[in-house]
C-alpha cells in the first residue's frame, strides 16, 4: 500500500489522457517547423507519442527539445502585469490625491503628503520599470537560452 501511494503522488506516473498526446504531437509539429527535427525523427516521436500511456514517456519525447510558453499563457502573463501596475498606479493617485485634498481642506501649511507622494513614488517607479521589463521578455519569441546560438546542425541521414 504506501509503494502504491507513493507511485500515485509521482507526475510522471499519471496516465495521460487523449488530448495531451494531441498537445505533444502539435509541440512536436512546432519544433518541426523551427527545424529543430528532421521529417524521420518527427514521424517516430510522434508514434511514441500517441503509443505513451505516461506523462514520463511524453517528457521524455521532449527532454532534448527547448520549452516553449504557449502563446495563450504569455498573454495571460502580460495582462496580469499590465493589470498589476495599472492597480498600482490607481491606487497610487487615489490616495495620494485623497492626501492632497485632506491637506488643501485643512488650511495648508506645510506639505506633509510629500513623504507618502515621495516613498510610495519611488516604488511606483521600481514597479514600472519591473512591469517594463517584463513586457518585454514576454514578447521575445525565443526562451533566453537559446538567443544568439547557431541551429544545430542538420542530422544525417
Amino acid at each position: 500500500m504506501p509503494g502504491e501511494f507513493g507511485r500515485a503522488l509521482s507526475r510522471g506516473q499519471i496516465r495521460v489522457s487523449d488530448a495531451e498526446r494531441e498537445r505533444a504531437v502539435d509541440t512536436l509539429r512546432e519544433h518541426y517547423a523551427d527545424g529543430r527535427l528532421s521529417s524521420d525523427e518527427l514521424e517516430e516521436r510522434i508514434e511514441r507519442a500517441y503509443s505513451a500511456t505516461t506523462r514520463s514517456d511524453i517528457t521524455a519525447l521532449m527532454r532534448d527539445l527547448p520549452s516553449v510558453v504557449p502563446w495563450r499563457a504569455r498573454q495571460r502573463l502580460a495582462k496580469a502585469n499590465r493589470d498589476a501596475w495599472r492597480a498600482h498606479l490607481t491606487s497610487y493617485a487615489a490616495v495620494n490625491g485623497g492626501l492632497v485634498g485632506i491637506w488643501g481642506v485643512t488650511g495648508g501649511g506645510e506639505f506633509w503628503p510629500i513623504w507618502s507622494i515621495g516613498g510610495w513614488g519611488i516604488a511606483i517607479l521600481w514597479h514600472g520599470m519591473a512591469a517594463r521589463a517584463t513586457a518585454r521578455r514576454l514578447e521575445r519569441r525565443e526562451p533566453r537560452s537559446l538567443r544568439g546560438r547557431r541551429p544545430p546542425p542538420p542530422l544525417p541521414r
